[in-house]
């Protein structure tokens, strides 16, 4: 790229931050509300987008006992409420959630069809991967075939007029539910799982979206530095582009227009001052911002505690009492190929050799393939140091708590990265596409985490990672970094995470019509 294409770029830059930040103010309806004490809450059943609204639900069932909670989401989804009404009726005997199950694709469904799921997904951070992630992000935009996108949205109307709700709490990735809100016109308030950044980057004054913030899947830390700027200017005018100008979108939203929804798939609503937004990031857990507007409120992070590690599995309990563990947890839906899975165990190795720690970690395959690539760990596997699990029992954060996870090695999700701050622990990042590679870079500005083997991201080496894991469990680096994540754990617990967030959505609730 010439420096003359890089100035035509920021110049475009600037000219779209202009417009971004000084739009005229619109007139915003009186939003109408419900029945009394009654909230209805709309999500995606993906853990990473609607984890936020569960912990949010489990206060709200527990300490808010006049409110009537009602929840509709996809099936895979009706366990953990279950789970939450159960831990509930030990503080609440009346704990109810009223489920309403959505009979369509989930987004995870529809990412799995039109993307190929977690691996269709993945891209390198920077300009190798740009194009890749511009395509992808427009596609979340508006992930649900129209047809699909139509059916969930007159689903959601008829629930919304059979609840009469309050106050609705949506999920800003959920379109459908959206839609149906604001064509409704119903009160509502958004509980965002993004970090404020991601909400707010585009909102920040001077274009300091384009020249100040590093974008979303770029990889270049903060503060940036002179000689990316340019680069960073372009990646954030085109990925911007990529979702102003999507065909997709665009065709979508008249078709959807066309069916009496008035505002498809809008671009956000986050600029209007009418409707809250909670936010499970928090001001000292990111760089800094110049601009928060007042309808953000910072709850701080939402993290799902439903029960005690001992009560949700009394075995994994036990096992991580037994010495210091590390969690390798990459999230819900990263899987792992035969390549990865040897570079974790030929990285994992020299770590048991080393330290006097046990390590546990979440493995799931993608593809088939046998267990040879366990062999060097046979020994470990045997002794029980190391446990291989395809899925965990016990909520991450249950885990935290107990006192026995010494370090988090995850993907740089919004739910990994916070949890693990929360529980003051120092963490390995190892980012699979879009904001992990965000939280990577937020994590390492922090003083909180390591990102290895930056140059074969979304891959990895197995001799940088054994690297990184050492550092986390032994040494200098581990207690300084200790020592800063308990700092902002102490920080982000003030601002007071699932009782907040609570707090606020039980008043909207009392507002009735």
């Amino acid at each position: 790229m010439t420096r003359r294409d890089l100035t035509a770029i920021a110049i475009l830059g600037s000219l779209i931050a202009t417009f971004l930040t000084q739009r005229p103010v619109q007139e915003h309806e009186t939003l109408v509300g419900g029945r009394n004490n009654t909230v209805l809450v709309l999500t995606d059943s993906h853990p990473g987008l609607c984890n936020a609204h569960l912990a949010a639900v489990s206060e709200l069932v527990e300490s808010h006992p006049a409110l009537e909670i009602h929840y509709a989401s996809f099936p895979s989804l009706a366990t953990k409420l279950e789970r939450i009404e159960t831990n509930a009726r030990a503080k609440n005997p009346y704990a109810k959630v009223h489920w309403y199950e959505f009979d369509a694709p989930s987004l995870a469904d529809e990412a799995e069809v039109h993307k190929g799921g977690a691996s269709g997904i993945r891209t390198p951070p920077g300009l190798p991967g740009l194009h890749a992630f511009g395509d992808i992000i427009s596609f979340f935009m508006a992930a649900w075939s129209k047809e699909a996108h139509l059916e969930l949205y007159r689903r959601i109307v008829d629930i919304i007029e059979e609840v009469d709700p309050s106050v609705i709490v949506l999920d800003p990735w959920f379109r459908p539910g959206i839609d149906a809100a604001r064509s409704l016109n119903r009160r509502r308030v958004y509980v965002s799982p993004n970090a404020l950044l991601d909400d707010l980057s585009v909102r920040q004054p001077l274009g300091a979206h384009f020249w100040k913030y590093p974008g979303m899947a770029t990889g270049i830390p903060f503060p940036i530095p002179w000689k990316d700027i340019p680069k960073n200017i372009y990646q954030q005018a085109y990925s911007l582009m990529q979702i102003l100008g999507s065909s997709a979108i665009r065709s979508k939203r008249s078709w959807l227009q066309e069916k009496g929804i008035r505002h498809a798939i809008t671009l956000t609503e986050i600029d209007n001052p009418m409707v809250p937004w909670i936010a499970m990031s928090f001001p000292e857990a990111e760089f800094p911002l110049d601009f928060i507007p007042d309808n953000i409120y910072v709850a701080g992070p939402l993290v799902l505690d439903a029960a005690p590690a001992e009560t949700q599995s009394a075995e994994l309990a036990g096992w991580v009492k037994r010495a210091p563990t590390m969690l390798i947890n990459l999230g819900s839906i990263v899987v792992y190929d035969e390549a990865m899975a040897r570079a974790m165990v030929e990285a994992i190795v020299p770590v048991l050799e080393a330290e006097n720690v046990q390590i546990l970690w979440k493995m799931k395959k993608r593809g088939e393939f046998g267990d040879e690539f366990l062999e060097p760990a046979k020994k470990y596997i045997m002794n029980r140091r190391l446990r291989l699990e395809s899925w965990l029992d016990v909520d991450p954060t249950s885990l935290y708590n107990t006192g026995d996870i010494v370090a988090s090695v995850h993907h740089g999700g919004a739910n990994c990265f916070y949890e693990a701050l929360l529980a003051g622990l120092p963490s390995v990042i190892l980012p699979q596409w879009a904001d992990h590679y965000r939280y990577a870079q937020t994590a390492e500005y922090l003083g909180v985490g390591i990102w290895p083997s930056k140059e074969t991201s979304p891959g990895w080496v197995a001799a940088a990672l054994t690297e990184a894991f050492l550092k986390v469990l032994g040494g200098e680096t581990s207690v300084a970094m200790r020592e800063k994540a308990k700092a902002l754990s102490e920080k982000g617990l003030r601002y007071g995470g699932d009782k907040a967030a609570a707090a606020l959505i039980a008043k909207l609730a009392v507002e009735g019509r």
